[in-house]
């Protein structure tokens, strides 16, 4: 018995858009859309030109969505995660250079070095 394909249901998962990120801050946004691109999703930003109401509006209505499609939401969850989990909370010293770097940086903004390298 030969399987039969399901085609239907695979378009019905491209075609299903899923919130992955939800945020008021227009650079963290990008941010991680950025990351999502890089792993190659595609993805879309709503409410965007709404974050510069962001005080006249209820914040729910002014939040940044970024939305994937359905199939590849198990991934960019991961890459969520690891965007959680890389974030630092503290400043770090660039050991390649001493330049301090504050904790938003993963590569030193005057040599270019890496976080990782530099701790």
């Amino acid at each position: 018995m030969i399987a039969k394909l399901d085609l239907d249901a695979m378009e019905n998962e491209w075609d299903t858009w899923c919130c992955l990120f939800s945020t008021d801050n227009v650079i963290e946004a990008h941010l991680v859309n950025g990351l999502l691109k890089q792993a190659r999703i595609t993805t879309k930003l709503q409410g965007e030109a709404l974050s510069s109401s962001l005080g006249e509006l209820p914040f729910a209505n002014s939040a940044i969505k970024i939305l994937v499609p359905a199939i590849k939401l198990p991934l960019g969850e991961e890459i969520l995660v690891n965007y959680h989990q890389s974030k630092s909370n503290e400043d770090w010293q660039c050991q390649n250079c001493n330049e301090h770097n504050g904790a938003a940086f993963q590569s030193c903004w005057h040599c270019g070095s890496e976080y990782e390298q530099s701790k």
